[in-house]
């Protein structure tokens, strides 16, 4: 059995990390895709804008030059966004060299109107549901010039970069960077990252589940293997004592001594009375699973039901028990008295059977608040803080080294906590080590 949830157990962290690393390559190849969309978009919206009725500044004054008769020729360089000029003139080497140094010379003077480009760029984006902030900056000879007065050396990752229309040697650039892209990203993406999230918290919270309940199913299991041997054990026992007492009245001529006759009767009384106790114990459990418990409730005084049912186990017992009382009562509840009766001589039995020796149990009853509260201590080998969170368990016994050293199938207090419950009232436990145990209980004073 360990073996195998060893196996499951590897398998299903296997599988689970296999999910998680294929989720996060899916996602990160997502963001990937998603990235590239953002800046061709942005691009592309940059490149309208600078191509829109944007006005260019003119490139060159008007120059003046002659043709072969002497009569000037006057070449004036006007462009707007989109228009192409396609007039030809011949000019002789020399005439082209001085238009090309003042066309050069006019360059050098222009700069682009980001103030003019930024609410345009902004509105185009708005269009195209991009509504991320982003900086405009113009680079010329490799110098980025902001006219925000931002930080330049984040341009050199910017998400658009598009060059001024104009002429072909034009060179400058118009710069946009988007200082939130991975976060505008990551929102357009939310519903994969949320999808992705969801499906490895239920594989996890699934195996995680499963886990839980094969490690529950092999505790059961133990559990029950354990009850079985111990009510076989516990079984046996007053069947095989009366057995023992029927031959003896059979086989010894016993019966015809009425001492010996009544001794053997009584014994064989006495062990079919704990026969029936048992058996009892395990209906009361099984009437709890099948939610039948029917209960027959009347008002009576709880403190004195305490005295009482003391009385009855030092009348069994008189050489094994001692009671110490501190009753400020009395204390009124209206409960079924039959089932109460039942919860205390549990707490009086479990005192008694991990009590080394005779039994010295401290006995207290008072009234708090709107509760009657009661307590049973005895000075016994005491319980661990890790046992105590499991000695309300059905089955569970806590452990003496021996199995069979501390008779019972470990139903009592599984029978105490549910019959409190369904009183409203509640059950606590103090415990150390060698140094004994203390359960309280509260029920609900009757007004």
């Amino acid at each position: 059995m360990n073996r195998n949830l060893r196996y499951i157990i590897l398998m299903m962290s296997v599988a689970l990390i296999g999910i998680i690393i294929f989720q996060a390559y899916w996602i990160s190849n997502s963001f990937d895709l998603h990235n590239k969309m953002f800046r061709n978009d942005v691009n592309m919206a940059l490149e309208r804008v600078l191509n829109q009725d944007v006005e260019v500044s003119t490139i060159g004054d008007i120059m003046d030059f002659r043709d072969s008769t002497g009569e000037p020729i006057t070449i004036e360089a006007h462009r707007q966004a989109g228009e192409e000029t396609k007039d030809q003139y011949f000019i002789s080497r020399e005439d082209l060299r001085r238009i090309i140094d003042k066309v050069v010379v006019s360059l050098a003077t222009i700069h682009p109107e980001l103030d003019e480009i930024g609410p345009r760029y902004k509105a185009e984006l708005e269009g195209m549901r991009i509504t991320t902030p982003f900086f405009l900056a113009f680079r010329k000879d490799g110098a980025i010039y902001s006219h925000t007065g931002a930080d330049t050396s984040r341009f050199d990752k910017s998400q658009a970069v598009q060059r001024l229309p104009g002429i072909a040697m034009r060179k400058e650039q118009v710069l946009a960077f988007f200082p939130e892209n991975r976060s505008y990203i990551l929102n357009r993406m939310w519903l994969t990252l949320f999808a992705s999230i969801l499906l490895i918290c239920l594989t996890a919270g699934s195996f995680f589940y499963m886990l839980v309940t094969l490690v529950r199913q092999r505790k059961l299991s133990e559990i029950k293997n354990d009850f079985i041997n111990n009510m076989t054990h516990e079984l046996k026992t007053p069947i095989a004592t009366v057995s023992a007492a029927m031959e003896a009245l059979v086989n010894f001529d016993a019966i015809n001594d009425k001492s010996r006759s009544l001794k053997y009767i009584e014994l064989s009384r006495k062990e079919l009375s704990r026969l029936s106790g048992m058996v009892e114990n395990v209906l009361r459990i099984s009437t709890f699973e099948k939610q039948k418990l029917v209960l027959f409730k009347e008002t009576f005084n709880v403190c004195q039901l305490l005295e009482d049912t003391a009385q009855q186990f030092q009348v069994q017992s008189p050489d094994k028990v001692q009671f110490n009382f501190d009753l400020k009562g009395p204390g009124y509840i209206h409960a079924d008295k039959f089932h109460i009766q039942n919860v205390i001589s549990n707490l009086f039995d479990n005192a008694i059977k991990y009590s080394q020796g005779s039994a010295v149990i401290d006995v207290t009853c008072a009234r708090s608040a709107e509760f009657i509260v009661f307590s049973v201590r005895d000075h016994g080998m005491g319980i661990t803080r890790e046992q105590q969170q499991h000695i309300f368990e059905k089955f569970y016994r806590v452990p003496t080294g021996d199995l069979h050293a501390v008779k019972g199938f470990g139903l009592g207090l599984a029978y105490v906590r549910q019959i409190l419950e369904v009183h409203g009232g509640t059950i606590g436990v103090k415990s150390q080590l060698g140094a004994g145990s203390e359960f309280t209980i509260a029920l609900p004073e009757i007004q």
